[in-house]
């Protein structure tokens, strides 16, 4: 009995052992497919960043132009070694200009898509008549492409030709008709012109296409809140503010630290709504870390000097997601997002 017994330990360690070298295998083309395709071409770029590679003479003439940089010609394959690029970081006005930019859509845009998602999430977690219909209409800017998005904006900011703009025009004609305003007021917005209404409608676009994502995942995390909670605070006579503040918006906490993670990794890489739009303008007054590194890539075609600024930038998301998670760390439990 001892033996069999023993026995049977051999063959379930050998299974196991057998298990492991088969979990290997099966998973070194995996293994193999996320290196070939995430790790080299990151140690790739991370190469370049340190190289002066630009495109042909012509481009270079564009760049020094753009850029005010002592250019060396045609550089071809003759690659120099060197921090140079990492140190012109330090000193490009443009660039500082657009990580500004890029942290006002981050802050801004993800402070409005919470909020307005969080509200229709409480509006739809309502029982009304036709609520999946109105909900499907709710999602409809979030199956859009960004493209469209920014087609979409541009018709309707338009400050001429604009539905926007014309409401507003009705609006001035009738406050001018109340006589404590008088014919004083004036309701043009200068929406993709003007430096900072360009960004706020930059802002505006993106929240519009994306409020529904928010609102989507925070109304399946009230929905999983369980009705037994609410029950009980109301025979308790709580009011309904009351149990907002004291058990959805708590109970949501984990749920709503995950996406607005997400919307701000997201927010980080926006460009498809500004190129569309404003090609980046008014001057470089809209325009994001990440198209300035698809301008200086693929217009001046300075390939390492985008390289710096590509890992610049992931710098920047990864400083950006750990002071988050650290600071939701002191209200939420580590296993709980």
């Amino acid at each position: 009995m001892a033996q069999a017994s023993s026995d049977l330990t051999i063959e379930e360690g050998q299974g196991t052992r057998d298990d492991r070298i088969m979990k290997r295998v099966f998973l070194s083309p995996t293994v193999f497919v996320l290196l070939a395709l995430s790790i080299f071409p990151l140690l790739w770029s991370l190469g370049i960043s340190f190289t002066d590679i630009q495109r042909g003479g012509s481009t270079t003439a564009r760049v020094e132009e753009a850029t005010g940089e002592t250019g060396t010609g045609f550089l071809g394959l003759d690659w120099s070694l060197s921090a140079r690029n990492y140190d012109r970081l330090l000193h490009d006005s443009r660039l500082w200009i657009a990580a500004r930019n890029t942290f006002i859509y981050v802050f801004l845009g993800v402070t409005i898509q919470y909020v307005i998602g969080l509200l229709l999430a409480l509006v739809l977690n309502q029982q009304f008549r036709m609520r999946s219909l109105v909900r499907v209409i709710f999602l409809i800017p979030m199956m859009t492409t960004p493209v469209v998005v920014g087609y979409t904006g541009r018709m309707m900011f338009d400050s001429f030709k604009g539905p926007i703009a014309d409401l507003l025009r009705h609006a001035e004609v009738w406050w001018a008709q109340v006589p404590v305003i008088g014919s004083d007021i004036n309701l043009y917005v200068p929406w993709m012109t003007e430096t900072k209404w360009a960004r706020f409608t930059m802002v505006l676009m993106d929240s519009w296409q994306w409020i529904p994502f928010m609102m989507l995942i925070l109304l399946a995390g009230m929905q999983a809140i369980p009705d037994d909670v609410y029950e009980a605070a109301r025979v308790d006579g709580a009011s309904s503010f009351q149990i907002f503040r004291r058990i959805t918006f708590p109970m949501l906490l984990p749920l709503s630290a995950t996406v607005i993670l997400i919307r701000g990794l997201e927010i980080f890489k926006i460009i498809d709504v500004i190129v569309v739009t404003t090609g980046g303008g008014p001057g470089s007054a809209t325009e994001s870390l990440t198209m300035y590194i698809y301008k200086t890539a693929l217009t001046f075609g300075n390939y390492g000097y985008a390289a710096a600024i590509s890992f610049a930038l992931l710098v920047l998301v990864v400083i950006f997601s750990t002071l988050f998670l650290g600071l939701i760390r002191r209200f939420i439990p580590r296993d709980q997002y």
